[in-house]
């Protein structure tokens, strides 16, 4: 499914930054200072790709779309999915203004619980929201969705959506070396 590949390579992107924050959260509980240019290119990640860009194409496009057929049996998965999306939004705000008040405790603990939870979040799109997909697209319908996903990306590519992406790279870098080895 075309629309499904385009929400994988979300995932993968948004997984990146979460392993970032994840380290960053890690270093901070070791002691060290968090790096402050550092976790504002974590927030502004999350905020644009992850939410504006992902969870906004998910909330406009994808959701409308599975929620076409008789009795809108997907609302409450849908609704469920929303929720959480509204709860990440929440803890990205709590952790930015972690890093304004410099209140430590609460910089690991919202960036725990932000990596907890939206890995959580992901899976659970993998798992239920993929598979909705496959059963509610026909052929016809995952194209459509899949096209209007690429429209709504386009504005993003036209705006800095590459710039994004090299900051996540740079970040990627400086505090995801192991992994990077490893895979």
């Amino acid at each position: 499914m075309k629309a499904r590949t385009l929400l994988l390579e979300d995932h993968r992107q948004i997984l990146r930054v979460l392993n970032v924050l994840e380290e960053v959260t890690a270093r901070v509980q070791r002691g060290q200072k968090p790096n402050e240019k550092d976790v504002k290119g974590v927030v502004e990640f999350l905020k644009g790709f992850g939410d504006s860009l992902h969870q906004g194409k998910e909330e406009t496009i994808l959701f409308p779309a599975l929620l076409l057929g008789p009795g809108q049996k997907n609302h409450r998965k849908l609704g469920h999915l929303i929720f959480e999306h509204n709860q990440e939004r929440t803890l990205i705000n709590r952790l930015a203004d972690s890093m304004m008040t410099r209140k430590i405790k609460d910089f690991v603990y919202f960036g725990g619980h932000l990596v907890t939870i939206l890995r959580s979040h992901l899976r659970e799109e993998d798992e239920v929201l993929l598979p909705l997909m496959k059963e509610t697209f026909s052929a016809a319908d995952d194209e459509r969705v899949a096209r209007d996903m690429k429209t709504y990306d386009r504005r993003w590519q036209d705006g800095d959506l590459a710039g994004m992406l090299r900051s996540l790279d740079g970040l990627e870098s400086k505090y995801c070396r192991k992994l990077l080895k490893a895979g």
